[in-house]
């Protein structure tokens, strides 16, 4: 990792975020910056006297930020649509990675998540870690959510990159649903109709996919289990965070589209509000022209 950005709204909420960047600048020795974005859409002089009172606040923590991480960071006080200057002060920095921090005490009322968040993930260039948990520990436990789209092979890639897996690697998620046999119920087929053994073919297929995947990819020496889970992503995402105590989840922000979309859009917005772990969201290298997520 060459360098990092953690943005913090100076809430309590940031405080796990800070303490996983400093984590990750003394792992890495690597340079990093702290910004705040005061939001422009209020009185000027409002604007100005936060500015003020936000850059004196950080400038007197700086020696603690100093030790937390074993090196001086760069602090920025900035005004402007705190989604959009946070995204764009990433390509000026020339950072690969951005750290931000949320609760979970009321996630659909949180504006944070609500907002900021879901629109840094949109517009972000680089790698987005939402850090939930406190940052006692390296990640240990990381599941990649793979839909066999580029999009997902490249946030495999790019977690690979930074440095943020294990030795041993890390888990596979390959979520399936069995859509034809629910085609067939809604139909008035009944469920004499479906052969037993529908959702086993569908479970080997799903497999055998993931398994042709990793190989086209050259993702195999990064994961060492795959695990094909029968249900649509989300709700595969929330049996096997919570079952496995993962730490880490990996997951690319487009996938594939019309009925085959998996981990984009609602399945994105849905993990961020929801799961208790941290989360890395990885951005498509190219971004459409439109800028829609």
């Amino acid at each position: 990792m060459k360098a990092l950005m953690l943005a913090t709204d100076l809430s309590n909420r940031s405080d796990r975020a800070l303490h996983r960047a400093a984590r990750l600048v003394r792992q890495f020795d690597c340079p990093w910056f702290i910004i705040h974005v005061v939001d422009e859409d209020q009185p000027q002089l409002r604007v100005e006297l936060e500015v003020e009172q936000v850059r004196r606040y950080l400038l007197e923590q700086l020696d603690f930020f100093t030790e937390l991480a074993g090196r001086a960071p760069e602090i920025w006080v900035e005004v402007g649509d705190p989604a959009k200057h946070i995204a764009d002060c990433t390509r000026f920095a020339d950072v690969d990675l951005l750290v931000v921090g949320s609760h979970r005490k009321n996630p659909l009322r949180d504006v944070f998540v609500g907002t900021t968040l879901e629109r840094l993930v949109r517009t972000s260039h680089v790698p987005v870690l939402l850090v939930n948990q406190a940052a006692d520990a390296d990640y240990k436990m990381p599941l990649l959510a793979l839909d066999c789209s580029p999009a997902s092979a490249q946030a495999a890639r790019a977690v690979h990159e930074l440095g943020l897996l294990p030795g041993a690697g890390a888990k596979a998620l390959h979520a399936f649903d069995p859509l034809g046999g629910t085609m067939l119920l809604a139909a008035g087929a009944g469920a004499g109709a479906i052969p037993g053994d529908y959702a086993a073919n569908e479970r080997r297929r799903a497999g055998a996919a993931l398994d042709e995947f990793l190989l086209r990819e050259e993702l195999e020496a990064l994961v060492d289990q795959r695990l094909v889970e029968e249900g649509q992503p989300m709700t595969a995402l929330r049996r096997v965070v919570g079952r496995d105590a993962i730490d880490l989840l990996v997951m690319g922000t487009r996938g594939l589209t019309g009925m085959k979309r998996l981990l984009i859009g609602s399945v994105a917005d849905a993990a961020l509000r929801e799961l208790s772990c941290d989360i890395l969201t990885v951005p498509p290298i190219h971004w459409p022209s439109n800028g829609q997520g």
